[in-house]
């Protein structure tokens, strides 16, 4: 179960409010991984925006290419 709260909006649009613990963790509603296709081990990109929204992506990490 997730440990936060959904909201449900009236043109049906979920909003979710997880909890942010001691350490700055909180969790990520398994609905918005699926969404955003991210598994365990993955990392998210986190964008700050001047209005002050914040912008969640799975990040694409491509490993620099060996020297040669």
């Amino acid at each position: 179960m997730f440990p936060g709260q959904v909201i449900l909006l009236a043109d049906k649009v979920k909003v979710y409010t997880p909890k942010v613990g001691s350490k700055g963790l909180m969790t990520l509603p398994k609905e918005i991984r699926n969404a955003l296709g991210i598994e365990e081990g993955d990392r998210v990109l986190l964008k700050v925006e001047p209005d002050g929204k914040v912008l969640l992506q799975k990040a694409l990490v491509v490993p620099a290419p060996a020297p040669s």
